[in-house]
């Protein structure tokens, strides 16, 4: 299975960060540029891309105790399989890092797709760094 992975250090903390990724696994918060808008149906955030497509990303983990979502898109770009996760990692310095691991078979998709993956975690980050968050407020 071809994957694609990416991670970076981040500016809030690890319970900011995860209030940011448990919010996207509802569609309460926008990262994207090339989405328009996103809704939840159920288990699945349904995204609305600018051509007007629409994909439906179904929730398959959404874990608070190990900071951890991941999803599917079946069929994204052509793929037999497609999963990505989202986690949220502290280190003992209380460091927050972003990992963002995407799966594709088969795996010629991930080398394919890799280069565009790189403008939007770059956003994800922004965005994750931006984020308030309820978590934020609450010490």
């Amino acid at each position: 299975m071809g994957s694609i992975y990416r991670s970076s250090e981040l500016d809030v903390s690890a319970d900011v960060a995860w209030d940011f990724i448990e919010r996207y696994t509802r569609s309460e918060v926008h990262v994207f540029s090339l989405c328009l808008a996103e809704r939840q149906e159920g288990e699945y955030r349904v995204v609305t891309l600018a051509d007007g497509r629409e994909i439906c990303e179904r929730n398959v983990t959404v874990d608070p105790v190990h900071r951890r979502a991941t999803y599917t898109v079946p069929g994204l770009n052509g793929a037999e399989h497609h999963q990505a996760e989202m986690r949220i990692e502290a280190d003992l310095h209380a460091r927050a890092r972003l990992v963002w691991v995407t799966d594709y078979l088969p795996h010629e998709i991930a080398e394919e797709r890799a280069s565009s993956y790189d403008a939007l975690f770059a956003e994800l980050v922004v965005a994750v760094n931006s984020h308030g968050g309820v978590a934020a407020t609450s010490s």
